[in-house]
């Protein structure tokens, strides 16, 4: 009886112990730890090109422009001809889509950061495993450049 204690116990203890171990990291930590970094560079005029991959029409690589924090143009980078900003996302937008993935417990969610400034660089959400063709993503091909002004 003493030596079965004795064994529950240390099975216990061992459970407490790597459980303390345990990193705390988690994709939604994750998320919250690179919006903080981004919201930390307080940019609210800035330009990047980005892919919206999706199978939709009008994929075309384009270049973003956020003044006030708003998507005021987005520009097919071969053409110039101009795409419905309704259909892209601000730097803040890609992080909420990247959060309501997760708050909607989508299937999978892939996405990788810029490790000094914080924001999103690629993006894939399926949010059904058994539905076709309702995937979607971002992959950003530039840098956030702040606009002078």
């Amino acid at each position: 009886m003493i030596c079965d204690l004795s064994v529950m116990r240390l099975r216990l203890t061992t459970l407490l112990l790597l459980g303390a171990c345990a990193s705390p990291t988690t994709p939604e930590n994750d998320l919250a730890d690179y919006r903080t970094l981004w919201e930390a560079q307080r940019l609210k005029d800035y330009t990047f090109d980005v892919v919206r991959n999706c199978y939709c029409l009008g994929r075309a690589d384009v270049r973003v422009t956020v003044q006030g924090g708003v998507i005021t143009g987005v520009t097919e980078l071969a053409s110039e001809v101009a795409h419905d900003p309704e259909l892209f996302r601000t730097i803040d937008g890609l992080f909420d889509l990247v959060q309501d993935a997760y708050d909607r417990n989508a299937h999978e969610v892939q996405v990788e950061f810029d490790p000094g400034r914080g924001y999103p660089t690629r993006i894939w959400i399926d949010y059904v495993e058994m539905m076709a063709d309702e995937e979607m993503g971002f992959t950003l091909l530039s840098d956030v450049t702040a606009l002078e002004g």
